[in-house]
């Protein structure tokens, strides 16, 4: 009995304890259920924060690629040296940003409302529309206000057509307009947006500048052509003062066997019989022709373009060598001639090579006045050919060593020399990509060494 008394006491107590505990687990559960909820709200929204972060970080990655592009066209159009390929970037560009049915460059000339177009295939209709805009001074406006400026294509309205405009965008190099992008689109002007022209006008400043590179390089260009026939001129004149120098060197080969001609025919004029005469004359004959050869060969014109071939130095001496060697025989001047067999050819141009060895020949006459020896020698080693001219002349001072290579200084005296050969053989040897040296002692003599590679380096 008093065992069931405290069961039902028992369980009297435990129910009480739950329901006194019951409205804390009521709040507990609603609290979860209000937690979950939040948090489910709170993931919600980081997932669209994310992707809304993806979303900008892939716009912003398209951004930095089409930027990326722009930037790469843009530099495309300032450094390009031809007019064609800056109209093509330039068009390129143009229609990331605005559609295109045609477009080209009109620059400004010198001529009273003349106008140069860019495109190798020039528009007539919009080199029309442009003189129109110039002529009723949109385009003088448009240079004064340094602005973009869009009009109506009034010709093409018509019924259901598809309305147009011309876009102006004015180019300028320092502040001075010189030209201006002119671009037939069927984008709407109400469409224009303040980013779309002023990216056109970046792309105008991008063409302007590559307008000016190649102007700037044509005019290089010219300069290089010109400088290079001025120095083939001085070249000519060099050789032609050359030959003038071995003039009577000229006359005293040419004389001799125009005499033996002579005699032969006297006599066979007089009905003598001559053994072998036929023989004789076609010897004397072919001795002329060959000195008009060489001299021919030596004094025609030099091209403006070096030409390089493969060059035989040895036979390059040995002509130099035939037109001077009657003369210098005359002066008690003697060739030694140490010329290396089977000289390996050397990429260079024979007729200037052979002005060089001339122009060293004449040196050496002029440093032996009372006769001497000329040593020449030939070789070749793994990189060069190597060629030395000797004399056994007066030599010339160690303070003028420095000097001799310098356009018209000479040790010479007045009016004999110009003192332009050892100048341009210096000219000469370096076209060739190769050394002149000079080696010297007052009263013993000068050595020239030149040095000419084997293999042209790539310029």
């Amino acid at each position: 009995m008093e065992r069931s008394k405290r069961k039902q006491q028992t369980v009297k107590s435990r129910s009480d304890v739950l329901e006194e505990m019951l409205p804390q687990f009521e709040s507990f559960i609603e609290s979860r259920e209000k937690y979950i909820k939040a948090l489910e709200t709170t993931i919600d929204a980081l997932r669209r924060e994310l992707e809304n972060r993806n979303k900008n970080n892939l716009a912003i990655r398209n951004s930095i690629d089409e930027l990326v592009a722009m930037q790469r066209l843009s530099n495309t159009i300032s450094t390009a040296l031809t007019p064609a390929a800056i109209l093509t970037a330039l068009i390129d560009l143009t229609q990331q940003v605005i559609p295109i049915c045609e477009a080209d460059i009109f620059l400004i000339g010198e001529k009273p409302n003349e106008l140069i177009q860019l495109s190798p295939n020039p528009s007539q209709y919009l080199l029309q529309e442009a003189r129109e805009q110039l002529e009723s001074g949109i385009v003088d406006w448009v240079f004064s206000e340094k602005r973009t400026v869009i009009i109506p294509d009034l010709k093409n309205l018509s019924a259901g057509s598809v309305r147009r405009n011309f876009v102006i965008v004015p180019l300028f190099i320092r502040n001075t307009g010189i030209g201006f992008y002119f671009i037939h689109t069927e984008k709407q002007q109400q469409e224009f947006t303040n980013q779309d022209v002023q990216l056109l006008s970046v792309l105008a400043n991008q063409a302007a500048a590559g307008v000016e590179n190649w102007r700037t390089y044509e005019k290089l260009v010219k300069a290089s052509n010109e400088l290079k026939m001025s120095e083939a001129h001085m070249i000519r004149a060099a050789r032609l003062a050359a030959i003038g120098e071995l003039a009577a060197s000229i006359v005293h080969e040419i004389k001799n066997p125009v005499q033996v001609l002579m005699l032969q025919l006297d006599v066979m004029k007089r009905g003598t019989q001559i053994p072998n005469a036929e023989e004789l004359l076609r010897q004397q004959v072919y001795r002329l022709q060959e000195i008009t050869k060489r001299l021919m060969n030596f004094a025609r014109n030099v091209n403006e373009d070096f030409d390089i071939q493969p060059t035989d130095v040895n036979k390059a001496i040995l002509d130099t060598i035939a037109l001077v060697e009657h003369e210098y025989k005359l002066d008690k001047i003697e060739f030694v001639l140490d010329l290396q067999g089977q000289l390996p050819l050397v990429p260079g141009n024979a007729s200037y090579l052979q002005q060089v060895f001339l122009n060293l020949a004449i040196n050496a006459r002029d440093a032996m006045p009372s006769g001497g020896k000329v040593t020449i020698k030939s070789y070749a080693d793994a990189f060069f050919v190597v060629v030395t001219f000797s004399d056994t002349g007066h030599g010339i001072p160690r303070e003028q060593l420095d000097k001799i290579f310098q356009p018209f200084f000479t040790t010479k005296e007045e009016g004999k020399g110009t003192g332009l050969g050892l100048a341009i053989s210096r000219k000469i040897i370096n076209q060739h990509q190769g050394e002149i040296s000079v080696q010297s002692e007052v009263g013993k003599g000068t050595t020239f060494t030149i040095k000419l590679p084997l293999r042209r380096i790539a310029e």
